[in-house]
């Protein structure tokens, strides 16, 4: 499966799993918040009302949710009452003794029993006080409307019917009372029909000249009544998640697929190219995209490095092999010359031929050209071992040509040569010391063998390099193309691999070698790779 095709099942799957979450919470948990949320608004309704009013004395600042609220605010010390409601507010004095007598009879009943109504904690039996409230609330609307109904004033005749079996159509009543400060507290009584489910919220303040009775009516919400709209809106609901969830599925398939797309066509472009150079992507964004086109940049890096390395050291092994090929059959061409020679005159002193009988005299003539062969063969062989073990480090220049100079005290004496150094303080290298002993003895010798008696042989170090100047001597310019060739020699005093030798070392060291005619001689200069550091003991 592709990796589309799996992002667009998985977010299928998150969708659908969302999908049932969300719905679950519509049917199941909203209603129920919905009702507990009503309920804290119609109390902190209630709370308001009853505030405003006992602040303002109206309900003028304050937002009034149920027009049919009202506050009741009787007096001790006066014979009428307050009722204030959204619209109104009327002041009521009894017009009569009964009526003056029934409502001195309201306010001596509760100014009684609102203390012990009124405590937190309360010794009274609240149900028993409850219906003994309910009671006498009854006996006076009765007296009330009997009083009413005998008035004399009013344009109409007024009967009334008391029906106390009221009750017996409401059930699971219930009651909850908030102590909301001293002389404050707030009623939620609640009430159910057969149909309907009523709280009406009663805020109650007594203070020692007064009490103040707010009243809120209210239908208590349903879980039920929000139900069937939450059932309409879901094909809406349904709809809107699935729509969202397909858009985003695309845009983030879009936003991680197709980097991904573009980076294995790259891959396969590189791998059938085989081209890895400059095959690095742009690297767009902080993502794990990113990290993986910059780790996948670092990689063919690191490969075009290797690459790089890898055939510049088959480049190297070619020329070596090729060098060696030429080497081995100029070697044993060399070597043919002596062969021959030696074996010339061992026949001869064998068959004691002419003057060849002359043991003495050519013996010694045998022993030279096996010693020749000896040489040639050694410095073949130290060609091939000392290229296998090779250390660079930090090597003084000066130091080392120093003592190396008394080795060569002898062959400059039978010369008369003239010796002259010239050696600098800062002259370290970085080199192997064999392969520079190796390469300094050659540049010596050739020197010494290549110069007429009594010429000036000058050896000076200077920052990185090494030069031998010697006087009275030339290279003839049909060599100089070949010089450092094998086996090229001017004057036959060698086998020519000294200055091979030394190019050679020179190669494997990053030395540059030059060699050349310059006025009254030949100028050999070594110019080495800088040591990066020089040795604490030697500053």
């Amino acid at each position: 499966m592709k990796l589309i095709h799996k992002n667009f099942l998985y977010t299928a799957i998150v969708t659908g799993i969302l999908t049932v979450l969300v719905l679950g919470y519509f049917i199941f948990m909203l209603p129920s918040l919905y009702v507990d949320y009503m309920s804290n608004e119609n109390y902190g309704s209630i709370v308001k009302q009853h505030r405003s009013y006992l602040e303002d004395g109206s309900y003028k600042n304050v937002a009034i949710k149920n027009p049919s609220c009202m506050t009741i605010d009787i007096p001790f010390s006066e014979d009428s009452f307050v009722i204030t409601g959204k619209t109104f507010q009327a002041t009521i004095t009894p017009a009569t003794d009964d009526m003056r007598e029934l409502l001195l009879e309201i306010k001596s009943y509760v100014k009684a029993n609102i203390n012990s109504f009124m405590a937190e904690e309360q010794s009274t039996d609240m149900e028993a006080f409850m219906a003994e409230l309910e009671e006498k609330a009854l006996e006076w609307k009765d007296d009330f409307i009997k009083q009413a109904a005998f008035l004399d004033d009013l344009p109409f005749t007024l009967k009334t019917q008391s029906d106390s079996s009221y009750y017996q159509h409401y059930w699971d009543e219930s009651a909850k009372i908030h102590y909301f400060s001293e002389g404050t507290l707030f009623i939620e009584a609640g009430v159910k029909d057969g149909e309907n489910q009523y709280t009406n919220y009663v805020g109650l303040t007594f203070n020692s000249d007064r009490i103040v009775i707010s009243y809120l009516p209210t239908m208590t919400p349903k879980m039920n009544e929000i139900t069937p709209i939450v059932v309409h809106s879901l094909p809406m609901l349904i709809s809107v998640i699935i729509l969202f969830a397909l858009v985003v599925s695309c845009l983030y398939s879009k936003g991680i697929v197709d980097p991904i797309i573009r980076l294995v066509k790259h891959t396969e472009a590189v791998k059938r190219s085989g081209i890895i150079a400059n095959a690095s992507l742009p690297v767009k964004g902080k993502d794990e995209i990113a990290r993986l086109v910059q780790t996948l940049n670092e990689l063919y890096e690191e490969l075009d490095d290797n690459y790089q390395a890898l055939e510049n050291k088959n480049n190297e092994l070619k020329e070596k092999n090729k060098r060696q090929e030429v080497f081995l059959r100029s070697s044993s061409h060399q070597l043919k010359t002596p062969i021959a020679a030696a074996l010339l005159l061992v026949d001869g002193m064998i068959n004691q031929i002419g003057k060849y009988q002359d043991v003495g005299t050519y013996l010694p003539e045998v022993k030279k050209q096996l010693l020749s062969m000896r040489k040639m063969v050694e410095d073949i062989l130290y060609l091939s071992r000392r290229e296998e073990s090779i250390t660079l480090e930090a090597i003084n220049l000066s130091a080392l040509v120093a003592g190396q100079l008394p080795y060569y005290q002898i062959a400059l004496a039978e010369g008369k040569y003239n010796l002259v150094t010239d050696f600098s303080e800062n002259s370290y290298v970085r080199a192997d010391s064999g392969l520079l002993l190796a390469i300094l003895d050659n540049l010596i010798s050739n020197a010494i063998v290549h110069s007429k008696a009594g010429a000036v042989i000058t050896i000076s170090t200077k920052p990185n390099q090494l030069e031998i100047y010697n006087s009275n001597a030339h290279i003839d310019e049909d060599l100089m193309p070949n010089i450092f060739e094998p086996f090229v020699s001017g004057n036959g005093k060698g086998h020519g691999l000294g200055l091979y030798i030394v190019a050679y070392y020179a190669n494997i060291l990053g030395a540059m070698v030059k060699l050349g005619n310059v006025k009254d001689g030949v100028l050999a200069k070594v110019v080495f790779e800088p040591a990066p550091k020089q040795p604490a003991a030697d500053e």
